[in-house]
């Protein structure tokens, strides 16, 4: 997740069409190309695909564990989670990995005491018949610009992949970093991308690759991202949009959000009228209130946001992934997390796009509860998507 003044809108380059050449690349001619052959530059096999089509973020086993001890990292989700989560409709977990639990920060090693859990929660969850996708989840943004930090992570990824290159392909994906940031300094990120890919490479030579544009792993930064030359890897991004909806009341957020309760999805300024009056004193929030309103964001809006992504993906000939999205739940109403929910699955699945809701222990998705043996989700959010509760 990110904070909103990350969160830039920025206009797609475009690129002139040679005369001499139009003939042959005509906007016609290319999107009637891109159709018949969405994944044209793809070997990433259709089964590993189909395993993305739902999915959930593991949070808080190895990205902020609650305690850093043998009984959390051994026992957080036992076989019989695993085996609920598949039952409701997953096919895959997206499993977060903080780096400074599983690295050494100045070398690179892997910190073997750890990795070993980790390990074994990939094989609990294969064992359910979930497909894995081995995130490493940076959130540290001056250390992804340290030039030594850089040279230690790309020798603890060729590790790591020698190690994870005896699981099964077909149900392990390896994702290079989570959200880079990279803020204008986005030519860095792409020499590391590179660099990073390489060393997953030489030791994991069949499992496919996950990796995103920089400005947190949003849709602009998908559209500028240069594609890797590797045909076995498939193209991340996140979104929470309409901020203003997905994170209402939000305290860790920017101060015009705080305030924000009951915000409506769709929306209009019909819809957020009654709403104003409560805002009087924190004229940012109104002002964001009034905007999103008028901004009418719905099923269509929604969709034009992701065209976006799916035209990068289809320009390239390359696979796409949503690795993130989400509502707070604290202050919006179920019904109108439901419409959201509803809406954002529907046109990924419309454009055969897998996702992974976050998360699955954290409320902004599932929402996982357990009550002695007895797991709970969020059926607002498990109903809108499609799942099985």
């Amino acid at each position: 997740m990110n904070p909103p003044q990350t969160r830039r809108q920025f206009i797609r380059d475009t690129a002139a069409t040679l005369a001499a050449t139009a003939c042959l690349t005509s906007p016609a001619l290319l999107a009637a190309d891109a159709a018949l052959n969405p994944d044209k530059n793809s070997t990433v096999p259709a089964t590993r695909l189909a395993r993305l089509a739902t999915g959930a973020n593991v949070t808080l086993w190895f990205r902020y564990p609650r305690s850093e001890t043998a009984d959390h990292f051994a026992n957080y989700i036992p076989d019989s989670e695993a085996a609920f989560m598949s039952h409701i409709g997953l096919k895959h977990v997206r499993l977060c990995v903080a780096p400074k639990i599983i690295m050494d920060p100045a070398t690179g090693a892997i910190r073997d005491e750890n990795a070993k859990y980790v390990e074994a929660a990939i094989e609990r969850f294969h064992r359910a018949g979930l497909l894995v996708v081995v995130d490493v989840h940076n959130e540290d943004r001056a250390v992804e610009i340290d030039l030594a930090w850089q040279n230690a992570f790309v020798r603890f990824w060729e590790a790591f992949a020698a190690r994870l290159s005896s699981r099964d392909p077909e149900l392990t994906i390896l994702e290079i970093i989570n959200e880079p940031v990279f803020r204008d300094r986005r030519a860095e990120w792409d020499a590391l991308n590179i660099r990073l890919a390489a060393a997953i490479r030489k030791n994991a030579p069949g499992h496919t690759i996950i990796t995103s544009g920089a400005d947190w792993g949003g849709i602009e930064g998908l559209q500028k991202l240069k594609p890797l030359a590797d045909d076995n890897v498939i193209y991340s991004f996140h979104c929470y949009d309409p901020f203003p909806f997905t994170h209402q009341g939000a305290t860790w957020s920017s101060d015009a959000v705080k305030p924000l309760r009951g915000v409506p999805y769709p929306s209009s300024p019909e819809a957020v009228a009654p709403l104003l009056p409560a805002l009087a004193d924190h004229p940012q929030s109104r002002e964001m209130l009034e905007h999103y309103g008028e901004e009418r964001w719905n099923k269509d809006k929604l969709a034009s946001r992701f065209k976006l992504a799916v035209d990068w993906g289809a320009g390239n000939g390359v696979p796409l992934y949503c690795g993130e999205f989400g509502v707070f739940p604290a202050k919006a109403k179920p019904e109108h997390r439901a419409n959201w929910f509803r809406d954002f699955g529907q046109i990924l699945a419309e454009h055969k796009i897998g996702w992974a809701v976050w998360g699955w222990d954290e409320g902004f998705g599932l929402n996982r509860h357990r009550v002695g043996d007895k797991v709970t989700v969020d059926t607002v959010v498990a109903n809108a998507l499609g799942l099985s509760v």
